[in-house]
């Protein structure tokens, strides 16, 4: 069953909609448990924003990390903006670029400006060793 679909992440997005998050968090939370990728990063974003539970960056760093490890566009995004922003772990733009490159590669048009906007601030060997890291890593996956 594709993780979409599964019926309790679809209805802890209907909580979402409702706005009992609470019930929202508890359903996400023991899907992540189970490694379903979204829910961990819906986890993860829970979190981030501080709904259905406390703020924690530290924490939504954790599950956003174990979804992006496991192909999560959306959460190789979160990760990018964290290293960013120094939300949840140490500012690093290297690190950043890094997970904001994962995430456009795996179809996150969104995370595309955060690309754009770290690439800004790198060096030009910064940039040229990262996208030469980024290629190896490419070609090792495809094998």
């Amino acid at each position: 069953m594709a993780q979409q679909e599964h019926p309790e992440l679809q209805q802890a997005v209907a909580a979402i909609g409702a706005g009992d998050f609470a019930r929202s968090f508890a359903l996400v939370s023991g899907l992540a448990q189970a490694d379903v990728p979204l829910a961990q990063h819906f986890l993860g974003w829970h979190y981030h924003k501080g709904i259905g539970t406390r703020q924690d960056d530290s924490l939504a760093v954790h599950w956003w990390l174990k979804a992006a490890r496991q192909g999560q566009p959306e959460s190789q995004q979160g990760l990018g903006w964290a290293y960013a922003n120094g939300r949840g772990v140490e500012a690093d733009l290297e690190e950043a670029y890094r997970w904001y490159n994962r995430a456009v590669n795996g179809g996150d048009e969104s995370a595309r400006e955060g690309l754009m906007e770290t690439s800004r601030k790198l060096s030009a060997r910064q940039l040229k060793a990262l996208a030469a890291e980024a290629e190896a890593e490419a070609e090792a996956s495809e094998r």
